[in-house]
């Protein structure tokens, strides 16, 4: 069995591949492969289709890896590689012998094998039923995409990236946070990328996490804080205001003393002021007990947390070599200039039926302007939205999501359409 590396770039998922791989797992996996190193190489055949080893390719995207170790399975015909591939998938299922697996468990002391999926005994959320099925095999390659911004993809990401066609270049012509792109980049489906957005301060929030600039980023940032920084500071703008709209602080003044003081007990730097600030923290909310109990959740939801998280893991695009092909730019959408082999992807501001326009977010963008626009390009144009008032265009259903902001939408359930001046591929 000859063992060779071969570039992530290169290889090529099965199309018909039907064995899933959800979020948890493909995370398992990389966990591995961080712990323990490729032990067990990608089988590919003769035109480096994968045959068994999807989600360590899926893993090793994941991690940033640029190669793989691959074994050529070139001595199967094609019936032989589609009953390997589905035989290796059905003999690796079996029980456990409980006993002896909590023997082998207690034994391990110094690694963490919840991360390898072992229930030890925590507790977990059941996930929130989706009675979508269409796109129920697609694999989402990251937990969250882009910066925290509004109205941003990351939940649909890796669905719009699986129905745009392949092609030279994807425009991602109104980026915002950058979920698409960041998911583009993630794929093989392109060979470059365009990054627009008339916001400077998004898109440079968006390259400053690319590059580190908030690997160790500890602020906690407070109202006051917030309304003089928010101008100058992309970080303090979008990562510390409700909803992400950039308008206004993140918390009300009812919590936002507690919520802060909560941050500080697990941002500060000091061991010692993370204690005196745990300490204080806990004073706060015995203080506020009586008078509003509900306060005591207060470390639920510390959004600002995670969403410097989610800004933080950006910084592993820079071991991408498709980061090398990106270009950014910060024009009007009327201004783009096609270049042959473009896909042309929009994620407008969504209309608010009857008026033909959006004005959520202190936005004004003229919504048939848009449409008339789309209708008089030569070339195809993606844009996903909500309902709109055109039915004029192709459209594919994408996915029931809940709107998180906005004047009209927020808190209901929508569904999510992908819109197009052409027809849609098969």
């Amino acid at each position: 069995m000859q063992i060779i590396d071969v570039k992530l770039s290169d290889l090529k998922p099965y199309s018909k591949n039907a064995k899933k791989h959800p979020d948890k797992q493909v995370e398992h996996i990389a966990n591995s492969l961080r712990e323990f190193g490729w032990k067990q190489p990608i089988v590919i055949d003769k035109d480096n289709v994968i045959v068994c080893g999807h989600g360590r390719l899926l893993a090793a995207k994941k991690l940033g890896y640029k190669t793989a170790p691959c074994v050529y399975a070139d001595d199967l015909t094609d019936e032989q590689v589609k009953a390997f591939r589905l035989a290796d998938n059905k003999t690796a299922e079996s029980d456990w012998d409980f006993d002896f697996l909590t023997v082998e468990l207690d034994g391990i002391c110094d690694i963490d094998m919840t991360q390898f999926g072992f229930d030890l005994g925590e507790d977990e959320p059941e996930p929130e039923e989706d009675p979508d099925t269409e796109y129920d095999d697609i694999d989402k390659m990251e937990t969250h995409y882009g910066v925290p911004y509004q109205g941003n993809k990351s939940r649909i990401a890796d669905i719009i990236i699986h129905v745009l066609p392949e092609g030279e270049r994807l425009v991602d012509l109104f980026g915002g946070g950058g979920a698409i792109t960041h998911c583009a980049m993630l794929s093989d489906k392109w060979h470059s990328f365009l990054y627009n957005d008339l916001n400077e301060m998004i898109t440079g929030l968006f390259i400053d996490a690319i590059y580190g600039k908030y690997h160790d980023e500890r602020r906690v940032i407070t109202r006051a804080e917030f309304n003089d920084l928010k101008d100058t500071d992309a970080y303090v703008k979008y990562i510390w205001s409700f909803g992400n709209n950039g308008l206004a602080y993140l918390w009300g003044k009812d919590i936002e003393d507690e919520k802060c003081e909560a941050c500080h007990a697990l941002l500060d730097e000091e061991l010692h002021d993370r204690r005196l600030a745990f300490v204080h923290f806990l004073q706060m909310l015995r203080e506020s007990k009586d008078k509003a109990p509900h306060r005591l959740a207060t470390l639920e939801r510390l959004q600002a947390l995670t969403q410097l998280e989610a800004l933080q893991r950006l910084e592993a695009l820079q071991r991408l070599e498709a980061l090398q092909r990106l270009e950014v730019a910060n024009i009007d959408y009327t201004q783009y200039e096609y270049k042959d082999g473009d896909i042309v992807y929009c994620d407008v501001p969504y209309e608010v039926i009857g008026k033909g326009k959006c004005d959520d977010y202190g936005l004004n963008f003229d919504s048939k302007a848009f449409y008339e626009w789309v209708h008089t390009r030569p070339y195809q144009v993606f844009f996903s939205s909500y309902e709109i008032s055109d039915d004029t265009f192709y459209c594919k259903k994408i996915k029931d999501v809940m709107s998180l902001i906005g004047a009209t939408t927020n808190g209901q359930k929508r569904t999510e359409y992908l819109y197009s001046n052409m027809p849609f591929e098969d």
